[in-house]
């Protein structure tokens, strides 16, 4: 599945939005608050639906609504979908329109009435193993062990990516891996020094020498990142066709791994997989832009979408091929406004330090 645009009418931040995206990595970028997130798990939401499989009712083809697939991933209070419309006045709906591999997928939510969604069954015919993966910012190895029995028997205050991501991650490794996928695996086994290995419900990176296995608890939480990506490679969960939606990917990564992360989300992009991060990380957006202005490596398709809003009005997004095409980038204008910060910090400590020389 390709997804080249979804518009959004009156949904939690957003009021109007008509977002054009690219098959390669589209990257995310803007301050706390401006609907980041909201964007990527609706991007989710959409894209679990669309794959679904359909079912009968009646004389029309159903696959099962969207509304579960919301609930689960915003965790509006009750379970109440009319609590995402943004404006509640008179008969208040919210609308998505996401358009993939040449289809349009729709759905409304009421105030009022439980949201109802229908497809053209042909869309599943087409695309029977299109996917979305989502990786949350916080890593899930640590709370793997028991975590999806205890989701589904218990009220958690975990949204549903972590479940979606933990059952993904339950998946056995493949017999026959994508060769090319499983290369780029290796370069992220240097960075662990090891490879990802699962016994029962616990996941242990084993050293090249086999001489030691480091479970994951005991593991960096930047390094329990890439064994997940390790193991959802090599279980088939990312592979050719999946839409990858990664919630800041920087998060407990220490700023060396920064590069290689971009040039991996740059090579799964050249392999088909459709990719979509979030991120606050000036290294990250840099060496994205940096690829796309000087054609360095993989070259592969790269958006930015900076969003930003003013107080609580709605959400107001930009995009470009570039970070120079942006004309709001929160992350590059304090970067400026730090540096402004220490010259001036510098020149005040000089003067006043500097010796008079009065009198002489």
């Amino acid at each position: 599945m390709t997804i080249s645009g979804i518009k959004i009418d009156n949904f939690t931040v957003f009021k109007r939005a008509e977002i054009a995206f690219c098959p390669g990595v589209n990257v995310i970028i803007g301050a706390n608050g401006t609907g980041k997130s909201h964007l990527l798990k609706l991007l989710y939401a959409m894209t679990q639906w669309a794959s679904g499989r359909p079912s009968n009712e009646g004389n029309r083809q159903m696959i099962r609504p969207v509304e579960p697939l919301l609930q689960g991933l915003f965790k509006p209070e009750g379970g109440d979908l009319s609590l995402l419309i943004r404006e509640q006045s008179g008969n208040a709906t919210a609308d998505v329109d996401l358009h993939a591999d040449g289809r349009d997928y729709c759905s409304r939510i009421y105030r009022d009435e439980q949201l109802r969604s229908v497809i053209d069954s042909s869309v599943i015919a087409q695309r029977p193993n299109a996917k979305g993966v989502f990786i949350p910012p916080n890593e899930v190895l640590a709370i793997y062990p028991g975590f999806t029995a205890s989701y589904e028997k218990r009220e958690l205050a975990f949204d549903q990516t972590y479940y979606d991501i933990c059952k993904a991650l339950s998946a056995a490794p493949l017999k026959n891996k994508n060769v090319v996928l499983s290369r780029l695996v290796l370069g992220l086994e240097d960075i662990l020094d090891g490879s990802v290995v699962q016994k029962g419900e616990r996941f242990y990176v084993k050293s090249k020498n086999g001489e030691r296995s480091l479970e994951a608890h005991l593991l960096a939480e930047g390094h329990r990142k890439i064994a997940t990506l390790v193991h959802l490679i090599n279980n088939g969960s990312i592979d050719k066709g999946t839409v990858l939606l990664w919630d800041e990917p920087e998060s407990n990564l220490n700023p060396r791994l920064i590069r290689h992360i971009a040039l991996f989300l740059r090579e799964l992009a050249n392999l088909g997989i459709q990719v979509f991060v979030t991120t606050h990380d000036y290294l990250l957006i840099g060496e994205l832009s940096m690829a796309a202005e000087y054609k360095t490596g993989p070259e592969v398709p790269i958006r930015f979408l900076a969003m930003s809003r003013q107080g609580d009005g709605p959400v107001r997004i930009q995009s470009g091929d570039t970070l120079t095409d942006l004309q709001d980038n929160p992350i590059l204008d304090e970067f400026a406004a730090h540096y402004q910060r220490e010259q001036e910090a510098s020149l005040k400590f000089v003067a006043e330090k500097r010796p008079s020389y009065a009198g002489r």
